[in-house]
């Protein structure tokens, strides 16, 4: 908020404050509930140069209405009371011509929106009619006040005709140079007898209520000339605005037809009394008499006559009748002087003109008041302009396709750029959006959303064992065996989420380790026979044939799901970087605005590019897997193959200068010359690997001994001594002997893996990412233009806005100055 307007906001709160604080009991009471104090200082301003704040009230109303197509920010009067009360009465007097339905039987059946702008240049009144049920003939921008005449009373006839009260309002703009600038609403006359005619009670309850909930609007009722306890308006008023006296301090009253109460209060006494019960309820009407026709069912076009000419007496007419009334209680003195005066809360309040002035001082009061309100406004209307003529500019720009593509390009850029960013790891944006940050939980359903999942990825897993993974994951969850450092209920966003895919593979190739056991029956088929020609079972290649199976179903249908899983990861992140980029870049939020269907495009291509990418990396590391299990290797670390025989494996004693002493075992010798080999190399080499400078004779000295050691190392895989027909006991050899290399195998293959998916799918995508941008270059974005003709209509009529609302503010800081 500008400085400017605390200063005033905070003053006009202490002059608030100061005149509550000052305020003694007395007999003027303000009726819209100001502090004397304080209207006294701003009487006094208004005062000093009215005119100047009326051509300022009727600019910045024109502002609004015109330029802004918005209701006027200064206060309104919502006219009500029951029917035949004299409200369209008073509003053609407001207006100075009648412009409203007056005809008995017919009456006002819908709420008439007025807006009167004092314009010294008119010579004639200007008027502008318009309504969402008005038929079209009968609205305009360049009436007469006999045509507005004609169409309101038609507009009322016809709702008449269909007996029925309408919310939907008529919207009237007056010019004229015999007007104050005011906002009026006038509403349909509340039904005293809900027996007669259709009651429209609930309908006006619905308009008033509406039209109070507008900002700076205030009541303006008419009371008939009857007792406070007889008014219908009143009980109407307080059912209305939920309470008893919850409206009074919002309104100003107006007893109307006052000439029918005249000739009851022709003394003092009666006079104050008829007042007493209406001052004790904080009601203070001030009183006005207008003249009657005989006759109102005449034709439009003489009932706008006898009206006009009715208006142009009725000054002098009410001057007259208050005179008489007044001249009245003078003469009762004289035959009764007990009789006592007229309180000031009634003499003061004789006529339509003290009425008018005193809302006119409501009126510059809010004016007033509201400046800093409406400075706001007007600032936030400026902005949304400047807004929209960016808006309108750029368009007009992406017609040129060349530069459509270089701003899309940059877009781009800059969201690739965060996306790098969130997998290199940044804190300051999930800061910013921790609404996007991820658990495990949500991945695995954004995963299974996605149309991928009925995609085959390869050739060597199918949708099917995808699933059968998905199971194995969510049972895992369900029965509470995910291991913890998968962190399955942290909140992750970037490249920490490929991390833990990457541990929830893992994790699961463990979980889906499959029961060799079920494959004993299978063992001997597997064997086979005269393999080569010789008769002798083959024993390894029915273990080659559970490992290729057992390795196939713990891994490929593995990779296909965390390729999946990452590739919707990455997926979403793209749309969290457009989401940021909008954020953070106002063009960029213009530019996906004013391409409507431009986000889709780009997700369409960045979708294309990722599954590319995701077929490219199934592809490469599935088939960098098959190596590891198409083969058998004894020497596989972590791997212990099985003794030949139990009695190869006897303790011995051998006779030794003059004794006995124990043999090792044939196991234990072969594990101490596996150490030999592999601790001794590895003790040779400890220098090399703690060396400070490189020495790399030495390396390749140890290197070529290691060779030699692994090649020279005599290993068994099975054991040699078999049955022509394979027994179940061999069967459980082999089986053991298949168990031991796979679970060797996985260890080996998950450390392989884990290289394979970095290089294959992390760092790919994060190299496509640089060079995605160039996608703009292949696109007809000439689709994404749209011809608009009116294009260049649209920014002259908002630059004109622009100066219009800039000149305004120049006005209203000129005027909070002067205030």
């Amino acid at each position: 908020m500008d400085r400017r307007v605390q200063r005033l906001e905070r003053r006009l709160k202490k002059e608030e404050a100061e005149g509550k604080s000052s305020k003694v009991d007395g007999d003027d009471v303000n009726p819209i509930g100001r502090s004397e104090t304080t209207d006294g200082k701003f009487a006094r301003l208004l005062a000093q140069d009215e005119d100047v704040l009326l051509s300022f009230v009727a600019k910045i109303n024109k502002v609004y209405q015109e330029t802004l197509r918005r209701p006027a920010p200064f206060v309104s009067f919502v006219i009500c009371g029951m029917q035949s009360s004299g409200k369209s009465t008073i509003m053609e007097r407001f207006l100075n011509a009648p412009l409203n339905i007056v005809q008995e039987g017919t009456g006002t059946r819908c709420p008439l929106d007025t807006t009167c702008i004092h314009d010294s240049s008119l010579k004639q009144p200007k008027c502008e009619l318009s309504g969402e049920e008005l038929e079209p003939s009968w609205a305009g921008t360049d009436l007469t006040t006999e045509e507005v005449f004609t169409a309101i009373t038609e507009h009322n006839k016809q709702l008449g005709r269909e007996d029925r009260f309408s919310t939907k309002p008529l919207t009237l703009v007056y010019r004229a140079s015999n007007v104050q600038n005011m906002r009026f609403v006038d509403t349909p006359g509340i039904i005293a007898n809900q027996g007669t005619g259709k009651d429209n009670r609930e309908d006006i309850k619905s308009i008033l209520r509406d039209t109070m909930k507008k900002p700076n609007s205030k009541l303006c009722v008419l009371v008939e000339p009857k007792e406070f306890s007889t008014n219908a308006i009143i009980n109407f008023c307080d059912e209305t605005f939920g309470g008893k006296g919850k409206w009074v301090d919002n309104a100003i009253i107006l007893m109307t037809k006052f000439d029918k109460q005249l000739e009851d209060s022709r003394s003092g006494v009666k006079a104050n009394k008829f007042f007493a019960e209406y001052h004790e309820n904080n009601l203070f009407p001030y009183l006005t008499i207008t003249p009657t026709l005989a006759s109102e069912d005449l034709d439009a076009e003489v009932l706008f006559l006898k009206r006009q000419q009715l208006l142009e007496s009725s000054p002098s007419y009410e001057e007259a009748k208050f005179n008489e009334w007044n001249e009245m209680h003078e003469k009762y003195r004289e035959t009764d002087p007990n009789d006592p005066m007229l309180k000031s809360e009634v003499s003061s309040r004789l006529g339509f003109p003290v009425a008018a002035n005193k809302m006119r001082e409501v009126m510059l009061t809010d004016t007033a008041t509201r400046l800093p309100e409406v400075l706001m406004s007007l600032r936030k209307e400026l902005g949304n302009a400047r807004d929209e003529l960016v808006v309108l500019e750029g368009k007009k720009k992406f017609r040129d396709p060349s530069h459509l593509k270089l701003k899309i390009g940059n877009l781009l850029q800059d969201v690739c750029k965060r996306m790098a960013d969130y997998l290199d790891g940044d804190l300051e944006a999930a800061v910013s959006l921790p609404h996007h940050m991820m658990d495990l939980e949500f991945e695995l359903e954004l995963e299974e959303d996605s149309e991928w999942m009925d995609q085959t990825l390869g050739n060597k897993a199918t949708v099917e064992d995808e699933e059968r993974w998905r199971n194995v994951i969510a049972a895992m969850l369900q029965k509470g065996t995910m291991p913890k450092h998968v962190c399955a209920d942290k909140k992750f966003l970037g490249g920490k989420q490929f991390q833990r895919a990457k541990e929830l593979l893992m994790a699961a190739m463990a979980e889906a380790f499959p029961d060799i056991t079920k494959m004993k029956a299978y063992v001997a088929s597997g064997a086979g026979y005269l393999q080569g020609g010789l008769q002798r079972e083959n024993w390894e290649r029915a273990t080659l044939s559970i490992v290729k199976m057992t390795s196939f179903i713990t891994v490929h249908p593995g990779i296909n799901f965390l390729i999946k899983h990452v590739g919707t990861i990455f997926r979403k992140l793209f749309q969290v970087a457009m989401m940021d980029m909008k954020m953070r870049s106002v063009e960029a939020g213009r530019l996906l605005g004013i391409c409507p269907g431009l986000e889709n495009i780009l997700s369409g291509h960045f979708d294309d590019m990722l599954w590319m990418l995701m077929q490219n990396a199934a592809e490469k590391t599935h088939v960098s897997m098959e190596p590891w299990y198409s083969t058998l290797d004894p020497n596989l670390p972590g791997f212990h193959p099985l003794e030949d025989e139990k009695d190869d494996d006897r303790e011995l004693y051998e006779h030794k200068n003059g004794g006995y002493v124990k043999t090792p075992k044939k196991s234990e010798l072969r594990e101490q010359k596996l150490k030999e080999a592999t601790g001794g190399w590895l003790s040779r080499m400890m220098p090399s690997f703690l060396a400070s400078t490189v020495d790399e004779k030495k390396a390749k000295e140890l290197l070529r001994e290691r060779g030699k050691q692994k090649a020279e190392l005599k290993k068994n895989f099975l054991p040699d001594n078999r049955t022509s027909m394979i027994t179940d006991e061999e069967t459980e050899k082999i089986i053991l002997s298949a168990f031991h290399y796979v679970v060797a195998l996985q260890e080996q293959i998950q450390t392989y893996l884990n290289f394979q998916i970095n290089h294959y799918l992390y760092n790919e995508f994060k190299e496509n990412l640089a060079t995605f941008p160039r996608i703009v270059s292949d696109e007809d974005w000439t689709k994404l233009i749209q011809t608009d003709d009116t294009l260049d209509k649209a920014i002259q009529d908002v630059t004109l806005k622009i100066k219009e609302i800039k000149d305004s503010l120049g006005d209203v800081q000129k005027m909070q100055t002067q205030f």
